[in-house]
C-alpha cells in the first residue's frame, strides 16, 4: 500500500499536463513521501497521447481515460477505485492547489484524523485571482451548508481536500460533477468521520480557462445538498 495517491483530473490541459507532473513527482520525490499519480483524462485535445508518453518516465504513474459523458466527480469516482494510497487527494490539473498544503494535509491525517479540509476564506488562506462573482457566490453558499450542518469549515464545497482511503469505501459517492467533494465531506461527517480544517491557498490558473461553469454547476450543487440534506441520497 502506498502512503499517497494523487488523482489528477485533465480535461483539455495539453500545455499544463508536463508541467504539472513534472512540478508534483520533483516536489513529492524530495520529501520522500511514498506516493502515487492516477492521472483521469477526458481531453480532446491531445492530452491523451502526452500521458501516455510520460508513463515510461515516471513511476507509479497510472494515467486512465475517464467515463464517458465525462464529468470531474466521475474522473475522481474512476480514479477512487483504482488508488493503492492510504490517504487519496484530488488535486487539480492546472497546479491552483499548493502542494505545500498537500504535505500538510498528510501531516494531518497521519496524526490520526480521517480526513483534512481546507479554507482559502481563514487566516492566512487565500484566492489570487479567483473571480469576483464565483467568490461571492462560494462565500454565500459555504457558509449556508455552515449553518445548516454545523461544519467546522467554511470552504466545504471546493475540491482539494485529503482522505483516508477507508472514508472513500464507506461514502461511496455518487456525484458526477463537481459537488462530489461537497457529497463525500458532509456524509463523512454525518458517518461520525473526524477532520480538521487549515487555511490553504489558491492561485489562478496563468493560461486557458477553467472547466467548471458557475450557472451549469449551481443547481447540480442545490440538488445535491438538499438531497443531503433530507437523507436522500
Amino acid at each position: 500500500m502506498k502512503d499517497l495517491t494523487l488523482i489528477i483530473p485533465f480535461k483539455n490541459e495539453n500545455v499544463y499536463v508536463q508541467t504539472v507532473l513534472r512540478t508534483v513527482y520533483g516536489y513529492l520525490t524530495k520529501r520522500n513521501i511514498d506516493f502515487e499519480v492516477i492521472a483521469v483524462d477526458d481531453s480532446n485535445d491531445g492530452t491523451w497521447e502526452i500521458l501516455q508518453s510520460l508513463k515510461k518516465k515516471y513511476d507509479d504513474f497510472t494515467p486512465v481515460q475517464g467515463w464517458k459523458p465525462p464529468g470531474y466527480g466521475k474522473a475522481l469516482r474512476k480514479g477512487f477505485q483504482l488508488a493503492k494510497g492510504r490517504i487519496v487527494i484530488p488535486f487539480n490539473g492546472d497546479l491552483c492547489d499548493s502542494l505545500d498544503d498537500v504535505t500538510q494535509y498528510v501531516k494531518i491525517i497521519n496524526e490520526g484524523y480521517d480526513m483534512a479540509f481546507g479554507s482559502r476564506y481563514i487566516k492566512d488562506g487565500g484566492a489570487k485571482g479567483y473571480p469576483k462573482l464565483k467568490k461571492i457566490i462560494s462565500l454565500l453558499g459555504n457558509y449556508a451548508i455552515l449553518f445548516l450542518f454545523r461544519v467546522k469549515c467554511n470552504d466545504i464545497t471546493q475540491s482539494f481536500k485529503a482522505y483516508k482511503r477507508t472514508v472513500l469505501q464507506a461514502v461511496r459517492p455518487k456525484s458526477n460533477g463537481y459537488e462530489i467533494s461537497m457529497e463525500i465531506a458532509l456524509k463523512a461527517i454525518r458517518k461520525g468521520f473526524t477532520y480538521k480544517t487549515i487555511p490553504v491557498t489558491w492561485v489562478g490558473r496563468k493560461s486557458g480557462a477553467s472547466k467548471m461553469k458557475l450557472w451549469k454547476s449551481l443547481p447540480v450543487y442545490i440538488i445535491r445538498l438538499m438531497k443531503i440534506l433530507l437523507n436522500l441520497d
